[in-house]
């Protein structure tokens, strides 16, 4: 079987639980994203290890999520 390279895009919606000080349900987005650094720092870090030949990001929004996705739940 051959490899293939294939492309996601152009939007991907990715749900992640990150420690952030000072951060809880109830924060409002915009103090939420004065973190910025350390959220993306620890979603290139997960990216990466699932996609180690490489990534590139074009650009890069977030906000607390008001709702996982059924399948993500725990249960």
């Amino acid at each position: 079987m051959a490899k293939v390279r294939v492309q996601i895009a152009p939007e991907v919606e990715f749900k992640m639980e990150v420690e952030v000080e000072g951060v809880d349900p109830t924060t409002r987005d915009y103090d939420v994203q004065q973190h910025k650094t350390k959220v993306y720092a620890e979603f290139e870090r997960r990216l990466n290890e699932a996609f180690p030949e490489g990534l590139l990001i074009h650009s890069f929004e977030f906000g607390l999520d008001r709702g996982w996705h059924d399948e993500l739940k725990e249960e």
